[in-house]
């Protein structure tokens, strides 16, 4: 299974650099995913943020560690949930899509994400980095089937530009 959506990603992925982005009439329900994403993770809920992962998803984390599906992340993510409210940091996340292709039912995007985890005190951490993700459209609304990510630097984050129809912030 894994193979499997890894194949679906890679050949995704090359035939989002053969097509131009322009708007999609999906981009909207599309760029949702990212906002709901953002929007949970500020509220550390947990099942906001898995929920955008489809049971057999995949994410491959920048971080170490092995890939993680989206039917066991609610698990992975309650420790880090836990940990943050107890110490009373919240997670902000923006999102900036860099290029989209939509092929029926599949979406990839590539893009960049910023996240700061913010201390009581009001200072912050940030991480950035690079994403590919893959969504698939199901009968209520788009869900992640792949998500792979590695580091950036805040010189790449600034260097995108918005574009149309794709989600630029959150």
């Amino acid at each position: 299974m894994i193979v499997r959506l890894l194949r679906y990603g890679l050949m995704a992925w090359l035939v989002a650099l053969a097509i131009p982005c322009r708007a999609a009439p999906e981009d909207g329900a599309i760029n949702a995913v990212y906002v709901e994403l953002a929007r949970a993770r500020t509220a550390n809920d947990v099942a906001g943020m898995s929920g955008a992962f489809a049971a057999e998803g995949l994410l491959i984390d920048s971080r170490p560690g092995p890939p993680i599906s989206g039917g066991e992340l609610a698990a992975r993510l309650q420790p880090m949930r836990d940990r943050l409210v107890a110490d009373g940091r919240r997670i902000d996340t923006q999102y900036r899509v860099e290029r989209r292709s939509v092929m029926g039912d599949l979406a990839v995007d590539a893009g960049f994400m910023r996240q700061s985890v913010v201390r009581p005190d009001g200072q912050s951490q940030v991480r950035y980095a690079r994403f590919l993700v893959t969504m698939r459209r199901e009968s209520d609304r788009w869900r992640i089937i792949a998500d792979a990510s590695m580091p950036a630097t805040e010189e790449a984050w600034n260097a995108v530009v918005p574009g149309e129809g794709r989600q630029f912030d959150s």
